[in-house]
């Protein structure tokens, strides 16, 4: 079986990234209230879903690149639409995709399952916030970091992997991806 991406392969990565990036340009909005009123753990609590820009393409595609092509394109999408963190969120976008293809990596791009998909999004968690420690300052938050990581890995778990796992099944049962390597899984999660 061939590795490299095909065009159509790329459109629907693209196409996905687009239609994330309109969607995180939303969150974005809803982001900073949330911390507002929740403090900083009210962003780690959604900001799991983040993930999807590399996780969903990678669950649907299963080809080395997927994961951090539909991230990059997802960051370059949120930028353009006025992204208020700027280039950062490349930076972001950039640490999600490699974190996501490390882990697929190790088994050979192969293993989609829950337990892979969540490791995936717990070491683009890792990564994303040791660049959060030392851009945004979360050093300051000495006394609470322990809990936000805690908090971040399972948004991450929950809503990176799991929504990733049921859009991309989702989608799957439409018919929609026929040609994908999502459909020759046998089991939906």
């Amino acid at each position: 079986m061939e590795n490299k991406l095909k065009l159509k392969e790329i459109v629907v990565i693209a196409m996905l990234s687009a239609i994330l990036g309109v969607v995180f340009t939303g969150m974005d909005s809803l982001y900073q209230p949330i911390q507002n009123i929740l403090g900083p753990l009210g962003g780690d609590m959604i900001g799991g879903i983040y993930f999807l820009s590399a996780l969903l393409p990678a669950f649907i595609v299963r080809k080395p690149g997927a994961a951090i092509t539909g991230s990059l394109f997802t960051g370059v999408m949120n930028l353009l639409l006025g992204s208020p963190y700027g280039i950062h969120i490349i930076v972001a976008s950039a640490l999600q995709g490699i974190a996501v293809e490390i882990v697929l990596s190790l088994g050979r791009y192969k293993s989609y399952s829950i337990l892979s998909m969540a490791l995936s999004a717990m070491l683009a968690t890792i990564f994303v916030t040791t660049r959060d420690y030392f851009v945004f300052g979360l050093n300051l938050y000495a006394n609470m970091i322990f809990v936000m990581i805690v908090i971040r890995l399972i948004s991450a778990a929950v809503l990176g992997a799991g929504l990733s796992m049921i859009l991309g099944n989702g989608l799957k049962s439409t018919g929609v991806l026929n040609g994908f390597r999502i459909n020759k899984s046998k089991n939906l999660y």
